[in-house]
């Protein structure tokens, strides 16, 4: 009885469907659809596979040149026209007798030439030197000028400065005030000479540069580095400071000399610098000296140190001790080379140089040889101040020296402001 009660309870409208039976009328229903689908999509994919398809491609734009005939606004005619032969004809000029007649007066005067008439000429000239002239008394207007022509331009009256002649046609250009040497303005431009032979060391191409930085700073010069400077070109005559190093041998040409010692006679200035001060009689040496007496002649010039009270040591800093040290004082490496072929190697301390040599010409200081090699604590980037500051000495005073080629450029103008 409680079996019964409780099948009817959970008992369902669904009980009444035979599962089996509904699984296998279904079942044939599904393949079949099945079939239809597999069949379906295997045309349509059967279709776009074999479908030739044509693709359109868009035509670019073109653009077409279309040359119009054109418009004559008149008949054109290809119909030669005769040409009338020319004769040539005498033409007779016939006299036009005047219309009217114009009277004009005739006007006498005394004159150092006699007697002298308009339109109405004479054919006597009577020249009468004892005749009595009189001369009416002018205005006397004295007129002072202010400048010889072509020989000195007032920079006040021209309102110019030195920036202004800041070209490039001039290399060097300044002002000193004779109260403080150290008042000094104006512009330089400072190059290192090149020769045939002759070319600075590789490692010692920053030495210009921070010369060129030092004067920057302890003065008011504006200095900038100029391309290089060849010893026979006339550009030489521009620039009134030239160095010169060197650390091995070489030659000057016969150019190259006469042009050098042009240079110098006619106001230039060199710095002459040892690029191995550590050998004694070495290789450089050799050769700048016989460059400078290659260039001024063996009577052209006097060498002789340069004394410690010599502008030079003055012009701007002061060294009352002499120059200061360069780079001479270094450790010298020889090579001996014995009997047997046997070589050894020694290492000496070389000799502090005391002075700078000056070459004069004329009682004017032209050049000065260095045997400190400035241009190895000039291209350092610390410990070199003495050095520096030897150096902005040796471009003032090339600038400042009387007869020299910057001098000789500011005569030409008048620095009265």
């Amino acid at each position: 009885m409680a079996n019964e009660i409780k099948t009817s309870r959970f008992s369902g409208p669904s009980d009444a469907i035979d599962m089996e039976k509904l699984e296998k009328e279904t079942q044939k229903l599904f393949f079949l659809g099945l079939l239809v689908a597999v069949s379906f999509h295997a045309a349509l994919g059967s279709y776009f596979m074999f479908k030739q398809t044509v693709v359109k491609v868009v035509k670019p734009p073109s653009m077409e040149l279309v040359i119009r005939r054109p418009r004559m606004t008149k008949a054109f005619e290809f119909k030669k026209k005769r040409v009338k032969t020319r004769t040539l004809q005498r033409k007779q000029i016939v006299e036009r007798k005047p219309t009217a007649e114009i009277q004009t007066k005739s006007i006498k005067t005394v004159d150092l030439m006699g007697t002298v008439a308009t339109f109405d000429y004479t054919e006597e000239m009577n020249t009468d030197m004892d005749t009595e002239v009189f001369v009416s008394e002018g205005i006397e207007i004295e007129m002072t000028a202010t400048r010889e022509p072509e020989k000195q331009i007032s920079m006040k009256e021209e309102m110019i400065s030195l920036d202004d002649l800041d070209t490039g046609q001039y290399k060097a250009m300044v002002i000193q005030d004779p109260n403080n040497k150290q008042s000094i303005k104006g512009f330089i431009y400072i190059s290192t000479a090149w020769g045939a032979q002759l070319r600075p060391p590789d490692m010692l191409k920053r030495s210009v540069i921070n010369l060129v930085e030092a004067v920057n700073r302890y003065t008011n010069i504006n200095a900038k580095v100029d391309s290089h400077l060849y010893l026979d070109s006339r550009k030489i005559f521009e620039t009134p400071f030239v160095y010169v190093t060197a650390d091995k041998a070489f030659q000057l040409t016969d150019i190259e000399s006469k042009n050098f010692g042009e240079y110098l006679h006619k106001g230039g200035f060199a710095v002459v610098d040892n690029g191995e001060p550590q050998y004694e009689y070495g290789q450089a040496e050799a050769s700048l000296r016989q460059m400078l007496r290659d260039a001024l002649g063996a009577e052209g010039g006097k060498t002789l140190p340069i004394p410690e009270e010599h502008p030079l040591y003055h012009c701007f800093f002061d060294f009352y001790g002499g120059p200061p040290l360069g780079a001479e004082i270094q450790m010298a490496q020889t090579t001996t080379t014995g009997i047997q072929g046997e070589e050894a190697r020694n290492s000496s301390m070389a000799k502090a140089v005391l002075y700078l040599e000056g070459i004069w010409l004329d009682e004017r200081l032209v050049a000065v040889y260095s045997d400190k090699g400035y241009a190895h604590k000039w291209k350092e980037l610390s410990n070199n101040e003495p050095q520096l500051k030897m150096g902005v000495n040796l471009v003032v005073f090339a600038l400042t020296q009387s007869g020299g080629i910057a001098q000789q450029k500011m005569d030409f103008f008048s620095a009265v402001q």
